[in-house]
């Protein structure tokens, strides 16, 4: 497919936290007004540098369209894994497409970084020298981390310059995580050895730190300072306003897009470094730089999207078990359609709808992950589940594109194993809808998921009761499954009141057969005596091997049972068994009764029964 714009791939995770979402709006609006395309691969939960660890949602990137995009974007520290960026890069290589890494060291990419260890040193000497702070206490990140050994590594630094001895119990781990940094700080708040200040690596630790303090008595800042380090939304929304560092957005979009255009034309630096800028908040005891004006936008989108979630939490779980209940995937796309659902293509693996198939009990072929069904478009008023191909999927993207915003594509999962894509064409930025991709990603999954695992459990239930039911030899109603269909005729509506003709058939000298030739030869005798009375039979016929060579029909209407055993014989006579000549022929007998309250099943197969072997023994004096 060609393109007259140039077309720029990103990945990355979580893009529905604010700060990620500006960043890639402000990015996506100035790569559109220089004529860009931007595709947005992403994951919902960073992978947590878990190399080892397999995740389903990570095959979203596996449909980076490489053979067409002319620049791969990876924003690193997002994602959180070495293995899937560097597959990435690997396969950018082979198509010999440049790649730019946002926080991440690779060979042969382009790196725009952060330079954390400045930002995070003019934090620390904010703290240690601005506050003349002589015994402070750091929080760190992830024990043997870079990213908390650089940090260790520059509060040593300036505590150094500042005339402090580092001692190790100036220092903990708190994992870059709310709960550890909690235990950290109630273990220092115990010991009696109160910190004047506490730095810590993250802002989330910081603001989990400020909270156990409180809760302890003491005040922030009067009695402990507190830092945190990555400017994340929240710094504003604690009391007090934390003192972080962080790299505005906007900053970043513009460092990137620059990063992009110079590579597209020719001219790829190694390295770009921003460094982060100091936000002095109250925690420190400065005034606040982020003041409560521009604190309302974030506070206004926190209230709305908390409440829009209790208001769409229940919308979706609804669709999601509605479409695991579905009969069909046709039913169950159907359900789908919602106000809370729109702009989005819904691809789903071919496999996953073969009801015959575990789908989730062996490893998808790479054979089957070129082949999907289009099981939603909310673009179209009709559902059409039609096949298409990878290579179609891809072409069906590219035209979605609209107006220079970006496409979203995220994974499809259940039970650690992909089912599908989901792709997003949003006309334009509106938070609420790249909030909301998450969410309806996950009920899409669950959906889908429970659907292909309930039509699997439908069919096994099926074959199970096909086993109860049918005799597999001869194709008839066993005993067991005739008794069930039985009960349905009698309450059947088309049959009580009426006539009915049964006709009762038995294989004719089975004994000699199973003695002269063995009882596989028996077995096929059986089993052409059973094709014949079917086969003769009217339609609507419930045929039945009542056991061993003894086999009945019943019919509903006044048959001409004569009629029909003749062409039962007709039909089986001069037919040999394979491998010995040996000739088939079968005795059958009819009788007719009316289905009433008073119909006697056993006496009226018992007449029947009489009749056959009337004719049987009228056969055997004849072939005397």
């Amino acid at each position: 497919m060609t393109f007259d714009k140039k077309i720029v791939a990103v990945c990355t995770s979580r893009i529905f936290e604010e700060q990620h979402f500006s960043f890639l709006k402000q990015m996506c609006e100035m790569l559109s007004q220089r004529d860009m395309i931007v595709l947005i691969f992403a994951i919902n939960t960073d992978l947590y540098w878990e190399e080892d660890k397999y995740s389903p949602e990570a095959s979203v990137f596996d449909n980076v369209p490489f053979d067409v995009i002319d620049l791969l974007l990876i924003m690193d520290e997002k994602i959180k894994s070495r293995t899937v960026s560097q597959k990435l890069i690997d396969n950018a290589k082979k198509a010999e497409v440049p790649v730019v890494v946002v926080d991440g060291d690779y060979e042969g990419t382009v790196k725009v970084k952060f330079d954390y260890q400045k930002g995070f040193e003019r934090v620390v000497r904010h703290i240690i020298e601005h506050h003349k702070v002589r015994k402070p206490f750091m929080i760190a990140g992830l024990e043997g981390n870079p990213f908390s050994d650089e940090r260790i590594g520059v509060f040593k630094k300036v505590l150094e310059e500042n005339g402090i001895g580092f001692t190790p119990d100036m220092m903990a781990y708190g994992d870059f995580w709310a709960a550890p940094a909690r235990n950290v700080m109630s273990e220092v708040i115990k010991s009696g050895d109160i910190p004047d200040a506490v730095i810590c690596a993250n802002d989330i630790m910081a603001i989990n730190a400020m909270d156990v303090l409180v809760n302890a008595g003491l005040k922030v800042p009067d009695d402990v300072k507190v830092s945190g380090f990555d400017g994340i939304d929240e710094v504003s929304m604690c009391s007090p306003m934390l003192t972080t560092a962080s790299c505005g957005s906007d900053v970043l979009a513009k460092a990137v897009t620059k990063c992009i255009t110079d590579c597209l034309n020719g001219h790829c630096p190694d390295e770009i470094l921003i460094e982060p800028e100091l936000i002095t908040n109250g925690s420190c005891g400065c005034s606040n730089s982020v003041f409560c004006s521009s604190v309302m936008p974030s506070l206004n989108h926190f209230n709305n999207g908390f409440y829009r979630y209790q208001d769409d939490i229940r919308v979706m779980y609804d669709i999601a078990t509605a479409m695991q209940l579905s009969s069909t995937p046709k039913e169950a796309a159907g359900y789908v359609r919602s106000k809370k659902i729109k702009d989005i293509h819904c691809f789903v693996f071919s496999e996953c709808f073969e009801k015959e198939n575990d789908y989730f009990a062996f490893p998808l072929l790479t054979s089957k992950k070129e082949k999907f069904v289009l099981f939603y478009d909310s673009y179209k008023n009709d559902i059409d589940l039609r096949d298409v191909s990878k290579k179609d999927m891809k072409k069906f993207i590219y035209r979605a594109v609209r107006g220079g915003t970006p496409i979203i594509v995220n994974a499809l999962d259940f039970r650690g194993k992909p089912i599908g894509y989901v792709c997003y064409t949003f006309d334009g930025y509106d938070f609420v809808e790249y909030a909301k991709t998450a969410n309806v990603t996950n009920t899409l999954s669950m959906g889908l998921g429970g659907l292909i695992a309930t039509q699997y459990q439908r069919y096994l239930s099926a074959q199970v009761e096909e086993m109860y039911r049918i005799d597999p030899l001869t194709g008839l109603y066993n005993r067991s499954g005739f008794k069930r269909e039985y009960e349905k005729l009698c309450d059947s509506p088309e049959w009580v009141g009426k006539e009915i003709t049964i006709i009762m058939a038995d294989l004719d000298d089975l004994k000699y057969i199973n003695d002269t030739f063995g009882h596989e030869a028996g077995d096929e005798a059986i089993a052409l005596a059973a094709k014949a009375l079917k086969y003769n039979c009217p339609e609507d016929s419930v045929c039945v091997r009542f056991g061993g060579d003894e086999m009945f029909s019943i019919m509903v209407g006044n048959k001409d049972e004569n009629a029909i055993i003749a062409a039962i014989d007709d039909w089986i006579g001069g037919r040999t068994l394979s491998g010995s000549g040996c000739k088939v022929s079968m005795s059958c007998g009819g009788c007719h009764y009316v289905f009433t309250e008073e119909f006697c099943l056993s006496e009226a197969l018992g007449a029947a029964d009489e009749e056959m072997y009337i004719n049987k023994r009228r056969r055997k004096k004849m072939k005397e």
